[in-house]
């Protein structure tokens, strides 16, 4: 808070994201949004519906929560500029590529003096790719305005340096305009990860995957890679909690190396903390990421985790032999080689929590603090 001549003024920010669905940047907004708050900061959550919500339980009672009800991002142009008139907050931090580039077309167009601070939710040169192969809005539309106008915001946080150096890549002027904040312990494990006995937790014979059942995440080479081990490591089970267009695909996959009496698929889950802290480990498969929030989640809750050395952020996060492993990129039989390492060892949980110092959410929202009150 601010003091000028006895009276307090309380700092305010504005966050903004598409909804509080089961995604990473959802956990991570409503994360920053508690710590805002318990901060003294006056905080309103914009998002445009609530439909498939996870994380409003978790939200702070002190946050504004503020839902436009608005399908797409792209319905939410006017009553986003309706908020910023009435509002009068100066600063929003956004997590959403979409929602980024239309407060700053709205801050060109009406020459609002507001600042736009974009959380980077991922590699944004793979992202734009992406974009391509979506619909024809998306294509031809969402992909070039966001091309124009995302490098025009007034800050960017990135969340590890392989997406720092990927946005410079890009755009070599936002150097001066970007940085690195680790994403923080989410909310939903951070009280276990300061506090909990891990003493009291008996391991459970599973490998734990954890995602979207999309290609992104390859859970195919997971799966394969367990067929090779299942003989080798007596009862071990595969656990894959998500859901998504390759449940079909993957559930085939299963049954043709006739591993289906031992791979369990337990669908989407709004609590993951019971399948964290009862697994041997924690498998990342993924072509790319951001920065997963699934390594830093596994890691929190005690359990050591094997990961691709995907774009980008696995390699920032695991430190091999003390929280877990790093496999060769898309190397099936070096997945295989260091679950088995894995498996056969036994970790240190000081070690485990160390490791995590700079995801520490007293030290993450410091960083963002500084940065936040240069744009107040």
């Amino acid at each position: 808070m601010f003091r000028y001549v006895g009276i307090i003024l309380t700092k305010k920010i504005t966050l903004l994201i598409s909804s509080l669905a089961g995604g990473g940047s959802e956990s991570v907004c409503v994360t920053l949004a508690n710590s805002f708050v318990n901060h003294g900061w006056k905080v309103d959550l914009i998002v445009l519906n609530l439909n498939n919500e996870v994380f409003l339980n978790y939200l702070s009672k002190k946050v504004n929560l503020v839902i436009l009800k608005k399908k797409h991002a792209r319905y939410s142009f006017f009553s986003l500029l309706n908020y910023i008139f009435k509002n009068k907050n100066k600063v929003f931090l956004v997590f959403n590529y979409e929602l980024t580039t239309i407060l700053v077309i709205l801050k060109i167009l009406f020459k609002l003096k507001i600042k736009v601070i974009s959380r980077n939710s991922n590699t944004l040169s793979i992202k734009l790719k992406k974009f391509k192969e979506q619909s024809f809005w998306s294509k031809y539309l969402v992909l070039n305005l966001i091309k124009f106008f995302y490098k025009k915001t007034d800050y960017i946080i990135n969340q590890c340096n392989g997406m720092q150096d990927d946005l410079i890549k890009l755009y070599s002027q936002l150097n001066e305009k970007s940085s690195v904040i680790s994403n923080p312990i989410t909310v939903n494990a951070e009280n276990y990860y300061n506090n909990y006995d891990f003493k009291k937790i008996n391991k459970k014979n599973y490998l734990l995957c954890v995602g979207r059942l999309e290609k992104q995440k390859a859970l195919h080479l997971a799966i394969d890679a367990f067929a090779k081990i299942k003989n080798e490591v007596p009862n071990l089970r595969l656990k894959i909690v998500g859901q998504g267009s390759l449940e079909k695909v993957l559930k085939q996959q299963v049954i043709d190396l006739n591993i289906q009496n031992i791979v369990d698929f337990e669908g989407f889950q709004k609590n993951l903390i019971p399948y964290y802290l009862h697994a041997q480990a924690t498998i990342l498969t993924s072509v790319y990421e951001g920065y997963p929030n699934v390594l830093i989640e596994s890691i929190a809750l005690n359990t050591p985790v094997v990961s691709f050395n995907c774009p980008n952020g696995p390699s920032e996060i695991i430190k091999d032999g003390i929280n877990g492993y790093l496999v060769n990129y898309m190397d099936n039989d070096d997945l295989k080689k260091k679950i088995l390492t894995l498996l056969n060892k036994k970790f240190n949980r000081e070690d485990l929590k160390n490791s995590l110092e700079k995801n520490q959410i007293k030290n993450v929202i410091k960083k963002y603090e500084n940065i936040i009150n240069t744009y107040l």
